[in-house]
């Protein structure tokens, strides 16, 4: 059963998304209330990254409707989309590598986003905002650092600040811990515990710890469809979403 819809921020509606006859999502509805934490799961093809296209207004649904803080926004163009509050990280950061961590955050926190705005002084509301990311991300201490010289967790969590900001109502996080550590995940996790309530958070990944330590509220996908929504223990004593989500028989997950 979808999430109950009220006072969500997002609200996707009996979305199907198909390519080519392909049916990527099928009747798929997902509720966000706002200031919430939500994460998505599934195995590969479950339909996780057609979402987030469709949401962001990437791909259009071919049926049903997806409405952001009241208004349907599944037929605008991305900008539009974007300029209502919503930002997606992609799993790969996409930092300005020549630039520092300080002049990466200034840059995207600049309010005047034109040739001639940027070209300007940063104003000392945007060299705030800019302190204020980099205390938020715990990269203060690395702030004059190129950005090609920073671990690979340090630049996800970059990117993270140039997505927050733009101060959007609704993150979406794409497998932001992939090829992390454990010590990064667990950063990145008490991040995201800090975003949310300020902001709403929609996060995809496969790492079961990491999830564990999001605490959150889980959508679980199976082949275009929302399969089960739960917390951690419950989904995990549930051996249908063992055999799907892990490729385990039945039989054995019951046996565990």
């Amino acid at each position: 059963m979808p999430s109950d819809t009220h006072e969500a921020l997002l609200d996707v509606r009996d979305i199907t998304v198909s390519f080519d006859g392909f049916k990527a999502i099928t009747n798929l509805s997902l509720s966000v209330p706002k200031g919430s934490l939500r994460v998505l799961i599934g195995p590969n093809g479950a339909g996780k990254s057609t979402l987030l296209d469709t949401i962001i207004g990437k791909v259009r649904p071919d049926t049903g409707e997806v409405r952001f803080d009241g208004q349907v926004i599944s037929t605008l163009p991305e900008h539009r989309i974007a300029g209502l509050g919503i930002c997606r990280k992609f799993q790969a950061p996409g930092v300005l590598e020549g630039l520092s961590v300080r002049e990466n955050l200034l840059l995207t926190a600049r309010r005047d986003k034109g040739v001639l705005g940027i070209l300007k002084s940063p104003t000392r509301a945007e060299q705030d905002r800019a302190d204020e990311l980099l205390h938020l991300t715990g990269l203060t201490g690395r702030a004059d650092v190129p950005a090609a010289l920073l671990a690979h967790g340090e630049k996800q969590w970059l990117e993270i600040g140039m997505v927050v900001a733009a101060d959007p109502q609704l993150l979406l996080l794409d497998e932001p811990t992939a090829g992390m550590t454990a010590q990064e995940t667990a950063q990145t996790a008490a991040l995201i515990h800090t975003l949310a309530g300020r902001h709403t958070v929609l996060v995809i990944d496969h790492d079961m710890h990491f999830v564990e330590l999001l605490n959150a509220p889980i959508t679980v996908l199976h082949q275009g469809q929302v399969f089960r929504e739960g917390d951690l223990h419950t989904l995990r004593a549930d051996p249908d979403v063992m055999e799907i989500y892990l490729g385990r028989p039945r039989e054995l997950v019951a046996h565990d």
